[in-house]
């Protein structure tokens, strides 16, 4: 054998089954090896992480003779304890440096899954949840369990890798977990009866902003949220799963309930490499007095670690049999929407608003349209109204079409992207459009640069028209916060009703430009809701404070007065001058 140092185990994690062959027919003189002892491994597409973790048994299994795996596993040994090389050099401080790095940025990732499940109040399981853990303790005193609902399959894994037999230590970072179980499953989505596969999703906002750690989706289909059949979490293993990781993994399912709106239900599983734990999430009938949306039920965790040759355990046949579901079984349902004698299909999610999900659609299997559905009854009469105004506003250049309509759902056209910065012909047609529309005693109220898109052409227009009011009516504020006329915050502070007038809309569009010029840091202001935001009159104060000290120069000033006397032209070459 030779004495070179073999590469590192890191190196070796990294190979793809190419690489793998690679580096044995390198050793195939020294080792004595065959082609058909090699054919073996590129038979079984052993990737590095799977050759680390051979036995000689396993081998065996695969049918090689005891001679070759004999000295295939005294190499792969080799690695695991002389191969670090550089890594056995480094001072045992900084070693310990690295790892306390990595445990923190590991931490960082758990509590911005946090923060992100605190942000979304309106789809806590009952009122007064602010975290996970508060989520996680609701749910275990409100849920029943139940048996593992489907007829468990008779697969097995002759295989050393795809059995979860070496599950690493719990002192690892989530990371490590992560790459472990997402390899772990490879194998077994390529059992011939599998027809769904595992995708690692950890670091892809698939679920409009959320990460969950894994799907399952359908074999063949785009990696999409409207295409999630489950979703699952991978935690650092315990005694048992806390409150937050029941509370965290959980409201991954929720998440998908609200992404795919015709879907009663979802699974969710939790498992920390060596437990596997099952959720089930039901939409329920929303319960105003209780605030409650879904109902809960539990299948008791098994074990997904081989530990009798031949006789998989439960945990792990669990896991295979939601392999082998068709979608439909595991509660998909093909998204699709009907009005009337038109169908529309939905394609994917591409935003989610205060009040709606918005979806890229397919008319009639035909034409890209947009569709909005409402995050939950309690929006229908924004629904109501945008319905309303865009048939006021109809074939008015820059303002949606409006195509289909029902209850909580809107069907538009065009499809558009989000405009990050004004072109100079943008802001004369929303100008004159806005002029358009003031004439029709409508005002718009929610100005703010999420609300322009662009079409295909490179049309802007105007969007979300959902808060729009007649003009010179009085009532509670709805729209941009953060873009509002100083006199509509010091009401807002002061607690009074506002007066809505086009001007509004006029200083909201300036503002808006305003900041999408200078980019203010978020520390400066905030995109502020004002549907249910806590403490609201201090966000306005927030607001008027930060436009105390901005947009203060002659030229600003100037502008601003020009929006405020509805000097639609003059605003227009005012504006036009910074391009």
């Amino acid at each position: 054998m030779s004495d070179n140092i073999p590469p590192s185990v890191e190196v070796v994690k990294l190979w793809n089954p190419k690489e793998v062959i690679t580096f044995l027919e390198s050793k195939k003189d020294e080792l004595f090896l065959y082609d058909e002892d090699i054919d073996i491994i590129k038979k079984n597409r052993v990737a590095g992480i799977d050759f680390l973790e051979f036995s000689q048994g396993d081998l065996g299994e695969l049918g090689m003779l005891s001679g070759p795996a004999k000295r295939i596993m005294i190499l792969v040994n080799k690695i695991k304890s002389e191969g670090q090389g550089e890594q056995k050099k480094e001072p045992q401080d900084l070693k310990r440096h690295l790892d306390i790095i990595a445990e923190r940025l590991d931490g960082m990732s758990h509590e911005m899954k946090k923060i992100r499940l605190q942000s979304e109040v309106a789809w806590f399981s009952a009122p007064g949840l602010k975290t996970a853990t508060e989520k996680g303790t609701f749910i275990k005193s409100n849920s029943t369990c139940i048996n593992f609902p489907f007829k468990l399959t008779t697969t097995s894994q002759r295989k050393g890798y795809g059995k979860f037999k070496n599950p690493p230590s719990p002192e690892v970072p989530e990371k490590t977990l992560q790459e472990y179980f997402i390899n772990e499953c490879k194998p077994l989505q390529t059992f011939k009866d599998s027809k769904l596969v595992v995708e690692d999703v950890h670091s892809i906002p698939l679920l409009a902003t959320r990460k969950p750690d894994f799907v399952f989706i359908e074999r063949g289909c785009p990696l999409d949220a409207l295409h999630v059949v489950a979703v699952g979490e991978i935690k650092k293993p315990d005694k048992q799963f806390s409150n937050a990781d029941v509370g965290q993994a959980v409201s991954f399912g929720e998440k998908v309930l609200e992404l795919q709106p015709r879907r009663a239900h979802v699974y969710v599983v939790l498992t920390d490499c060596r437990l596997i734990f099952i959720y089930k999430v039901t939409r329920c009938k929303f319960n105003i007095k209780k605030d409650l949306r879904f109902s809960y039920e539990y299948v008791m965790p098994e074990n997904l670690k081989f530990e009798i040759k031949g006789h998989p355990p439960n945990g792990w046949r669990y896991l295979v049999t939601i392999l082998e579901c068709n979608r439909e079984d595991l509660g998909w349902v093909d998204p699709s929407i009907e009005f009337n004698s038109d169908t529309v299909k939905l394609v994917r999610s591409i935003n989610t608003g205060r009040t709606s999900i918005v979806y890229e659609g397919k008319l009639n299997d035909m034409d890209s349209v947009v569709v909005k559905l409402a995050k939950k009854e309690d929006y229908s009469s924004c629904f109501e109204v945008e319905k309303n105004m865009l048939q006021n506003l109809e074939n008015i250049p820059h303002i949606p079409k409006l195509l289909l309509y029902k209850e909580n759902s809107l069907v538009t056209s065009p499809l558009g992207t989000k405009v990050k910065n004004f072109q100079k012909e943008d802001i004369r047609n929303i100008i004159e459009t806005l002029r358009i529309v003031h004439s029709r005693n409508i005002v718009h109220m929610d100005l703010r640069r999420y609300n322009f898109i662009r079409d295909d052409s490179g049309k802007i227009l105007i969007i979300d028209w959902g808060y729009s009011v007649l003009k010179n009516g009085n009532g509670r504020f709805a729209g941009a916060l953060e873009c509002m006329p100083d006199d509509i915050l010091k009401f807002l502070v002061n607690g009074e009703q506002i007066t809505y007038l086009p001007y509004i809309d006029l200083i909201c569009l300036v503002r808006s430009f305003y900041l999408m010029l200078h980019k203010p840091t978020k520390t400066d202001i905030k995109r502020i809701s004002f549907n249910g935001v806590y403490d609201f009159k201090s966000r306005a104060k927030d607001a008027l404070a930060f436009w105390s000290s901005h947009g203060k120069s002659d030229f600003w000033q100037k502008i601003h007065q020009e929006a405020n006397d509805l000097n639609y032209d003059n605003l227009i070459k005012e504006l036009e001058v910074l391009f």
